[in-house]
């Protein structure tokens, strides 16, 4: 069973890489995992060509519960929540409340070899848990093309973080080939490209 199908969808595609940074994990998680370098992360795609923060707010999962195995982007904020009571089972679990960012990107895709172009929407969930070192985030394009994409850090050294990356998504069946295709290609790239944004 694949990670995503029980939070929403069964993939038809997938990608996972890994890549070490020779950065500690203080400094790499801020970036690459929360808010704080979201925009210039996305901004590493050569097909990014708009980006735009919404609005943050936070979310509850249960405290046993891991981001890694949610999803995330269609919950109510924790401050939209309805008060159960105290006497109600839901207020009696634990739970945890965890950061949250949307954001719309606009990916432009060359087609044809380049002769045409097209704009592609994607609105995004960003999520993070600070204390386990995840990031989540989740998606839907205009194409209707969903995406979800857990990001985990490892110190494995000092000075030396590993980052690995799983991505699963849901495409229409007859985009399925080509969005395998350039998913991975395009996600071994773009991870590629993390190291840049540490130096300087």
């Amino acid at each position: 069973m694949s990670l995503s199908e029980g939070v929403g969808f069964r993939p038809n595609f997938s990608s996972t890489h890994t890549i070490t940074l020779a950065h500690p994990i203080s400094q790499v998680f801020p970036i690459l995992g929360t808010v704080h370098g979201h925009e210039r992360v996305c901004r590493l795609s050569k097909l990014c060509t708009h980006f735009e923060l919404g609005d943050s707010d936070t979310d509850s999962i249960l405290a046993g519960a891991a981001l890694a195995e949610s999803h995330v982007r269609t919950l109510p904020s924790s401050e939209e929540m309805p008060d159960t009571g105290s006497d109600s089972v839901a207020a009696t679990r634990t739970t945890r409340t965890l950061a949250r960012q949307s954001f719309t990107m606009t990916e432009t895709i060359p087609l044809f070899l380049g002769l045409l172009k097209t704009d592609v929407v994607l609105r995004r969930m960003l999520t993070w848990d600070e204390d386990a070192r995840v990031a989540l985030y989740e998606s839907e394009s205009s194409s209707g093309v969903r995406v979800w994409k857990v990001r985990m850090f490892e110190e494995v050294g000092v000075s030396t973080t590993r980052v690995s990356e799983r991505i699963e998504g849901l495409c229409p069946r007859w985009m399925r080939w080509i969005v395998q295709r350039e998913a991975e290609k395009g996600h071994i790239a773009h991870m590629n490209e993390y190291h840049t944004l540490f130096t300087g």
